[in-house]
């Protein structure tokens, strides 16, 4: 019985990850495509007024699934960089 109790709480940190990455990642790209889309509007004499509200939004979106990119990539690879270069991230020894 223990196990299983070991395994369900496993489980749910699994899921719970998988709905960050998995689901988190692409839900802020949209923010910031559909923020990105309002950042410039056409007035009726056709000049374009930027929206700096919109734009400042899509770009700290962006800055942050490039950041989460990264640090995946940092992460799985953390034994080869603690091997070959003797950087230990995240606690790799």
């Amino acid at each position: 019985m223990h196990t299983v109790i070991t395994n369900l709480s496993s489980l749910w940190e699994v899921l719970l990850a998988a709905l960050i990455f998995g689901a988190g990642v692409p839900t802020v790209f949209a923010f910031a495509v559909r923020w990105w889309g309002k950042s410039e509007v056409v007035d009726a004499e056709g000049r374009i007024h930027r929206n700096y509200a919109p734009l400042a939004g899509a770009l700290l979106c962006l800055i942050l699934i490039v950041v989460v990119v990264i640090t995946g990539i940092l992460f799985t690879a953390k034994a080869f960089i603690a091997h070959q270069f003797g950087i230990h991230l995240f606690g790799q020894s």
